[in-house]
């Protein structure tokens, strides 16, 4: 008899992102970044920026900087919620010299409570206080809304007989003669004691739910988390139900570049819906696969060949005006793909990891020699000459 050897699940994470310590302000980022350009041997004037940001207006000063810092309004390499438009890299390339594509999704952060995902918005009566980014909350909140349904739904209690139980409402249950097809899927595997056959068999079956008894190792867990068993109808599992307890199986609920988004999230839905802040984890789960694609599209595409390039992404950290300060950005670098024009340098051959880049940013001067006066280049468009627009013949 021949043994078919088993395949292995391959399961995919995400990188620790960090914020704390790295965040810039954009004034101070965006010089740091044009220095860190001509330190690699890109042209002075010749640098053609690009940004790939949402379209909320708070993204507006960070783009005015850019401006300002590169002598030129940055091209637009973006979609909703932080979407690389990687189809523009034909064109981006041929309006420069050299090459810069800053790619960046956004979050709200309330710096007197801590708290990420809000944006107090400047042009709205009675202080109206909303998503930012709109695009990211939009695309969670159908995730959020189930999983706050499971945590009460799904109940934990020990029987008259000594059994540790939970009980699950049938909508949650991945039965093998009726899968879920659109919803929170409960990882029965990994929380209840299967038999000598390794089935899972409930201990009890009721109107619209189904008791299981779980395992030693699951109990164990409980455990170790300070939980205390309660007898009779049991409690909500709460908070309990951590991230690898459960998944998602969804039609996605986005259209156009919504869908590109829930794609990107929609496998690590579980670790953003039991976040601190759900807001800030999809941000940052989203910028990873967003690098991680548009690198792979730099790389085989042939648009950049031959040109200076560097493409980075990170975090923007949009704060509301308050106490008489002014609402600003700050940048959260989370890596860079570098490609140079007359040598390829062994540094280079690997993107920038967050702490390397974060230092080699901090490593350039905040002072650019070379910063365009914005005001004057409008006043001299002002005087200038009127031309004579005709209709040609």
């Amino acid at each position: 008899m021949t043994n078919t050897p088993s395949t292995a699940c391959i399961e995919r994470d995400v990188a620790p992102f960090k914020v704390r310590g790295l965040a810039i302000p954009y004034p101070e980022f965006v010089p740091r970044l044009y220095n860190l350009c001509l330190s690699l041997g890109f042209k002075r004037h010749f640098v053609m920026p690009s940004r790939a940001f949402c379209s909320d207006e708070n993204q507006g000063f960070p783009i005015i900087l850019l401006s300002k810092h590169f002598g030129v309004f940055p091209f637009d390499h973006g979609r909703v919620g932080g979407i690389m438009a990687v189809d523009r890299h034909g064109p981006h390339a041929h309006h420069g010299e050299d090459s810069l594509i800053l790619q960046a999704s956004h979050v709200g952060y309330d710096p007197t409570t801590g708290l990420y995902g809000t944006y107090k918005r400047p042009l709205l009566e009675r202080n109206v206080i909303s998503p930012s980014c709109g695009k990211i909350t939009l695309v969670i909140e159908p995730y959020l809304r189930q999983y706050q349904f499971a945590q009460q739904r799904i109940f934990l209690r020990r029987s008259e007989k000594g059994q540790y139980l939970i009980k699950a409402r049938d909508s949650l249950i991945d039965f093998s003669s009726k899968p879920i097809t659109d919803g929170l899927v409960l990882r029965l595997d990994r929380i209840v004691k299967a038999d000598e056959n390794n089935r899972i068999v409930p201990a009890a079956t009721h109107t619209t739910s189904h008791s299981y008894e779980v395992s030693e190792h699951f109990r164990n867990r409980l455990y170790a988390a300070g939980y205390q068993w309660q007898e009779g109808s049991g409690e909500p599992i709460g908070n309990h139900l951590a991230a690898d307890l459960f998944s998602f199986r969804e039609e996605l609920h986005g259209t156009d570049e919504s869908i590109h988004l829930e794609r990107n999230l929609i496998e690590f839905m579980p670790q953003i819906v039991t976040h601190k802040s759900p807001q800030l984890k999809a941000a940052q789960i989203n910028i990873q696969m967003e690098f991680a694609r548009t690198v792979e599209s730099i790389r085989q595409g042939g648009a950049y060949e031959g040109k200076n390039l560097i493409y980075l992404a990170g975090l923007n950290i949009d704060i509301s005006a308050f106490d008489g300060n002014p609402e600003t950005t700050y940048f959260v670098p989370w890596a860079a793909h570098i490609q140079l024009r007359e040598k390829a340098r062994q540094e280079f051959l690997h993107p920038l990891e967050q702490d390397e880049l974060f230092a080699m940013l901090m490593a350039q001067s905040k002072e650019n020699v070379d910063m365009a006066d914005i005001k004057e280049q409008i006043g001299r468009m002002l005087n200038s000459p009127l031309h004579d627009i005709r209709t040609p013949q």
